[in-house]
């Protein structure tokens, strides 16, 4: 595709709350076209195509892909739907965008690796957060060196109860800690050896979930999710990556800060940084320049679920659980 090809053709399938995230920034750029939403739900899909001018729009995603031409579909649909919906856009030939977690368990995918490998267009799976200017600040310091030989690696991330109430059916590790678990393998650049998840409080996901995971590297990655708060009042998301020369650490929000050669240095918080702006102006600048390869891919997304799929294996069986290579 050429750089002076005029305004993409965008679908969108998902009006939920990530869909409507996704529409309100594609709807405000000059270089895309909005050109279908596809939900289920018939109340969500006429308040979008109202919202954001948007003529076609149809219940079901796969009806939408082979109905309206497009050079890329954005899938915030629910984790089930990802691979079916997925498939059918690489083989019609669009370009995909596909959020967190890309599937719902290792075997899908792999079967969605299978129809990538054979598609004209790409997949970009959305951990949104290797968009965010602080974690790639946080990520470029802690591989630069500046910390030595990285050894820990520890995470907070924490949410109200009203997730509980809202995602009855989506376990923690893949609804929040899918992030985390990303995060620690782009510090580490490693895979996952072993796992041993706790999950404590109740009911339901009402609870705090903890993974002690180990690298093919012998770094240890302790991330945390609680699902338990008042709304407002759980505490700011924090990543702490911990080397043999030092430290450096980011407090969602207030910014970067390391600790390393006998002083501390604090780097401010991005104020004007939007990540899933930043997420689709690299989904379009890798369509339309097709020698730009994406900031990471399946197998990225790969390593990810299988240590998601571990981590679930051993809170059913409280025990931990060996990560084949």
């Amino acid at each position: 595709m050429s750089a002076d090809v005029g305004p993409l053709r965008v679908l969108v399938a998902g009006a939920g709350p990530f869909g409507q995230e996704h529409l309100m920034r594609l709807a405000a750029r000059a270089d895309v076209t909005l050109v279908g939403i596809a939900d289920p739900d018939a109340g969500a899909r006429q308040r979008a195509c109202e919202r954001f001018g948007v003529e076609d729009c149809l219940a079901d995603a796969l009806q939408l892909i082979d109905a309206i031409a497009a050079d890329a579909i954005i899938v915030a649909t629910p984790a089930a739907s990802h691979v079916a919906i997925s498939a059918h856009a690489l083989g019609a030939a669009l370009c995909v965008l596909v959020e967190k977690p890309v599937a719902a368990s290792v075997e899908s995918v792999q079967a969605l690796m299978a129809a990538a490998a054979k598609a004209k267009g790409f997949i970009l799976p959305g951990h949104v957060l290797r968009f965010s200017r602080d974690h790639q600040r946080l990520v470029e310091i802690a591989r630069s060196g500046r910390i030595g030989t990285v050894l820990y690696v520890n995470s907070r991330r924490y949410r109200d109860d009203n997730h509980a109430l809202r995602f009855p059916d989506t376990d923690p590790v893949l609804m929040t800690l899918i992030h985390d678990i990303d995060l620690a393998q782009w510090i580490t650049e490693a895979d996952f050896r072993a796992v041993h998840a706790h999950r404590s409080g109740g009911p339901g996901f009402r609870s705090m979930t903890t993974i002690t995971a180990t690298t093919s590297t012998g770094v240890v990655c302790d991330l945390r999710t609680c699902w338990t708060f008042s709304e407002g009042q759980a505490p700011p998301d924090l990543w702490e990556v911990v080397g043999d020369r030092g430290s450096v650490e980011l407090t969602v929000g207030q910014g970067v800060t390391l600790y390393c050669e006998g002083r501390v240095t604090a780097f401010p918080v991005n104020e004007a940084d939007d990540p899933l702006r930043n997420e689709q102006d690299h989904l379009l600048a890798c369509m339309r320049d097709r020698s730009r390869r994406p900031a990471l891919g399946l197998a990225e997304a790969f390593v990810g679920l299988k240590l998601a799929d571990a981590a679930m294996q051993s809170l059913r069986e409280q025990r931990a659980v060996a990560i084949d290579a």
